[in-house]
Order: C-alpha cells, then sequence, then structure tokens
C-alpha cells in the first residue's frame, strides 16, 4: 500500500503532499490541477520499484550484470514515469514544473510503503535521477510482501486486448497503464474468488460473468449468446473491469488500486453503485486512490462513510496564487474548503433559481 506521497516542482506541484490512509482516498479539482498526475507518478514509483525488484531476483541477468543495484532500480522508475507519462521526446526534464530551472531545481518523489519499511527519494533533471544507495537498495530486496499496484485508466479498456501484443513492437501514442492493465486482466479465474460478497455484486451489476479468450473480453449471462463487450454498454465496462481483476486474483487487500474518473459514463442509479462498490471493497480492506469531477459520486461516499462507519480521506487541488497546485486534505468531505464541483453546481442551482423566477413573474 501506498503510505505518503511528496511532489516538488514536479508538472503542475511545487511543493504537495499526499498521506494517504488504508481505506478509500478521494483526490477532487478542476481540471488541470494535477488529479491524475498524482495518481499516475504514485503508481509508477510503486511498478517501477517492483519491477526492478524482480529483475534483480532472477538468475543471470544481463540488466544487472551491468548495473549496480541502485542503478537498476533507478533505471526502472525512471524508464515508469517516462512510459506512463510520455513526454515528448521523452526525457524527464520535461515534467519538471513550468517556470522552474531545471539545472538549478529538481523534481522529487517520496514513497512509503504501508509498513514504513520503505521511503524512497528520486529526483529527476535533465542529466541524472538520484535515489538510495546501493546498501539502501539491498534492504528494499527483503522486502516480501509487495505487489503490483493497479490502475485504472479514465477511459475504459475492455476493447483494446489487441493492445499488449503490438505494443512493445510499435510506437503507439497510448501510455503505458493501458497495456498494463490489459494484462492483469488476462489472467485465468480463480476458483473462490475474494471478496464473495463484491464479486457477486459486480456480477449481479454486469448481469453475467466476464471471460477472456485469444485477447478478447467477453461477458456471458446465463441463457444469453456470449457478448462481445464491444456491444456492452461502456458503463458496465468499468463494472466488469473491476469484476474481472478481482476474480484472476489481481487485485487484493495487498494491492494498491488507482482508478482515475471511475464516474465516467455512469448515471446516477450507477454512480450510487459504484459509491457502494468502492465503500465496500474499502471495508474489505482494500486501498484505492481515485481522482473524480463527480460531486454526485462524493455526496454518495459521504452518506456511505457516515452509515457504514467507514473513514474516507479526502484531498482537495486547487491552484494556488503563484498558479502551483495546492492540496487540502480533510477526513471528512463537508469540511473540505476547495470543491470546485459544489461552486459550480451552488452557482447553478442559484442561476436555476433565478431562472424560474424569471419565468414565472408576474403569474399569480
Amino acid at each position: 500500500m501506498l503510505k505518503r506521497l511528496h511532489l516538488r516542482n514536479f508538472t503542475v506541484f511545487e511543493d504537495a503532499d499526499f498521506e494517504f490512509g488504508p481505506g478509500l482516498n478521494v483526490l477532487v479539482g478542476t481540471n488541470g490541477t494535477g488529479k491524475s498526475h498524482a495518481l499516475k507518478v504514485g503508481y509508477s514509483m510503486l511498478h517501477g520499484l517492483l519491477d526492478a525488484f524482480e529483475q534483480i531476483r532472477k538468475p543471470s541477468n544481463a540488466k544487472v550484470e551491468l548495473l549496480s543495484k541502485r542503478e537498476l532500480l533507478l533505471w526502472s522508475i525512471e524508464d515508469k514515469i517516462k512510459s506512463v507519462f510520455q513526454p515528448v521526446p521523452l526525457v524527464s526534464s520535461d515534467l519538471i514544473r513550468h517556470g522552474v530551472d531545471a539545472n538549478e531545481s529538481k523534481v522529487s518523489v517520496e514513497v512509503n510503503h504501508i509498513n514504513e519499511q520503505v521511503q524512497i527519494s528520486t529526483s529527476l533533471t535533465s542529466i541524472f535521477l538520484k535515489g538510495p544507495t546501493d546498501a539502501e537498495t539491498t534492504e528494499f530486496e527483503k522486502i516480501t510482501n509487495f505487489v503490483f499496484p493497479v490502475l485504472i485508466p479514465a477511459k475504459e479498456v475492455l476493447t483494446m486486448g489487441w493492445l499488449p501484443s503490438i505494443y512493445s513492437r510499435y510506437v503507439i501514442p497510448i501510455d503505458q497503464t493501458y497495456p498494463d492493465l490489459l494484462r492483469l486482466l488476462m489472467g485465468p479465474p480463480l476458483r473462490q474468488p475474494e471478496p464473495a460478497h463484491i464479486v457477486a455484486q459486480l456480477q449481479k451489476l454486469i448481469g453475467g460473468k466476464v471471460e477472456e479468450e485469444g485477447g478478447h473480453f467477453y461477458l456471458s449471462s446465463p441463457n444469453q449468446p456470449r457478448m462481445e463487450m464491444n456491444l456492452v454498454a461502456e458503463g458496465f465496462r468499468k463494472f466488469a473491469t473491476l469484476y474481472k481483476l478481482l476474480v484472476n486474483g489481481t487485485l487484493t487487500p495487498e494491492t494498491t488500486l488507482f482508478w482515475d474518473e471511475p464516474e465516467a459514463n455512469l448515471n446516477p442509479a450507477l454512480l450510487k453503485e459504484m459509491a457502494a462498490v468502492l465503500t465496500g471493497l474499502a471495508k474489505a480492506g482494500f486501498q484505492i486512490i481515485l481522482a473524480t469531477h463527480s460531486l454526485f459520486l462524493l455526496k454518495e461516499l459521504h452518506i456511505l462513510a457516515q452509515r457504514e462507519k467507514q473513514p474516507v480521506r479526502y484531498f482537495a487541488l486547487y491552484a494556488g496564487e503563484d498558479g502551483a497546485t495546492q492540496v487540502e486534505t480533510k477526513d471528512d468531505f463537508i469540511q473540505l474548503e476547495h470543491v470546485a464541483a459544489l461552486d459550480a453546481e451552488l452557482t447553478q442551482t442559484f442561476d436555476f433559481e433565478a431562472a424560474l423566477d424569471d419565468e414565472h413573474a408576474g403569474d399569480s
């Protein structure tokens, strides 16, 4: 699980600290405040770290023979950040906050494991990536309970089963979170997936089971012909993605789930179902870090947090006086002072009431 993420001069962030809780964490803010960036860099750091450990543990690995453990770790993290953010050209210094001198400043990211055994700081400049010593890297290898994180992007992926097979061969303008997720979705189902009640809830919502065959995903419903996913409503594909990750054992309480805009293409009725599923997963011990624009989803999560006694941590992202993104952290949605979605909805409500008053002016 991800405990802390510290961003300094990274894209829109000058100095931002995220202290994540073990359950549900919600990032909210206007477009351009860096919600997706925070998800992606947290995901990249965890993924790059674990990928390096896997390579170090492999016998006769050519990269390990050529590089020190520290160099391999730093190369892996930097490569993942570039593959996910895809700056053009692929130069890490392009991710430094605009207006900051790349030769004098640095971008740093700190990731802590939930049990406080791991803390890594990396710095990106135009020349090199700094990080832990070889001794510290060796200590990190002893940790065995790390599992790869999962990131569900805003766009659905179940109709893109063709992507992983060609992604490594061709230059495709799609960030690496998409093939990463598709590879995780293609695992076979467990005999007894957990948590069983959430799996059953999702199966009922989508009307069947999700199956994969030859890189294609299908919805298999009782007494119905198997349906290819491109014929299934896009909103239901979000639930189907989560269902498949749970059924094949990819998503567990040891996995950090990052989710960008889970509300996309969902109507209010399904948003209530989404909030219930997310709250249920958090209650079952899953760490979820999501970014949303939906005030409806925020309200529903708040209602369920009060009803289920399941804490939610909120992060309101907003532009400070100098244009850099600031972060406000609260454990109660009502206490947030910077919620653009709420401001917009209140303004619309007042405007709508004024329009009704004007329309019916003179009626008696």
